[in-house]
């Protein structure tokens, strides 16, 4: 395409200009358009951690990191990865290391780190077995009854769940893969963790195993995820191009490889019209 351009160009100049002054624009135009396919032709490189569904150091990278992947090519930016713990991603972006990471949470704009719109809404849920006909309404509910979730959540979820924790039957495990697997077999009343990574680790070897063996009870608030930029454009770019790919079916697809078709069924099935199947 680029080359394309160069030709149209320098035929156009060519026909309408003569002598040393058409020939030093034609040299010009030849070194400009030199610099932009240099400038283009490096990759962005993606500086994440290690969290699976949303992030995987693999052939295919978690649905936080494809979907920022996938909105980059279609700006036409090839991109390429780095792997390092969250806090020194954002430090190395910032300093212009790399040029995106994520994800982030409520952050705002700041020198070297331009944040984007919400890629996708990391959803803390309480999980029982539906056979068990469990009803609570607030997290206080959750008092006197065996619960388990991930290391360090009494950090994340406030006061209530503190006074949870504090209580004989509440168990963290570092594991996240095994706290489906214990809630299914009955070992446990509640298990608290993200909805997605519940259900990527439920789902890791059966991408159809049934989900309506669980109730969801949605008494955590929603965290929406962004992506951080170094170069505020990009930013802006990455913006108005990911509106457009929110609406693709590449993007849903994203989560089938991840969580399974079925499940974004039961998710739109159960949606108001007008609520994108993230939010449920």
């Amino acid at each position: 395409m680029l080359g394309r351009l160069l030709s149209l160009v320098v035929t156009s100049i060519s026909e309408q200009m003569r002598g040393e002054g058409r020939l030093q624009i034609i040299v010009f135009i030849i070194l400009s358009l030199a610099l932009v396919c240099s400038a283009n032709a490096r990759p962005l490189t993606i500086a994440s951690s290690e969290g699976p569904p949303h992030m995987i150091n693999d052939n295919h990278h978690g649905i936080d990191l494809d979907i920022v992947e996938a909105v980059l090519r279609r700006l036409g930016h090839d991109v390429s990865y780095e792997f390092m713990g969250l806090k020194r991603a954002h430090r190395e972006l910032k300093l212009g290391r790399v040029d995106v990471t994520a994800p982030v949470f409520k952050q705002a704009d700041s020198d070297g780190s331009y944040i984007s719109d919400s890629i996708v809404l990391y959803q803390p849920m309480v999980f029982s077995l539906a056979a068990n006909g469990l009803t609570p309404k607030t997290l206080s509910d959750l008092q006197g009854h065996s619960l388990l979730t991930f290391q360090g959540a009494p950090g994340y979820f406030g006061e209530s769940f503190k006074r949870v924790a504090r209580g004989d039957a509440y168990q963290e495990l570092t594991d996240m893969g095994a706290i489906a697997e214990l809630l299914t077999k009955g070992r446990y009343e509640y298990a608290v963790l993200d909805k997605y990574i519940f259900y990527y680790y439920y789902r890791l070897n059966d991408k159809q195993r049934d989900v309506s063996i669980f109730t969801e009870h949605k008494l955590i608030p929603p965290v929406p995820a962004s992506s951080a930029f170094h170069d505020g454009k990009l930013r802006d770019e990455f913006n108005r191009e990911l509106q457009l790919f929110m609406k693709s079916q590449e993007y849903e697809q994203i989560f089938e490889r991840y969580l399974g078709s079925a499940l974004l069924s039961v998710e739109k099935a159960v949606s108001e019209p007008e609520v994108d199947f993230r939010l449920n």
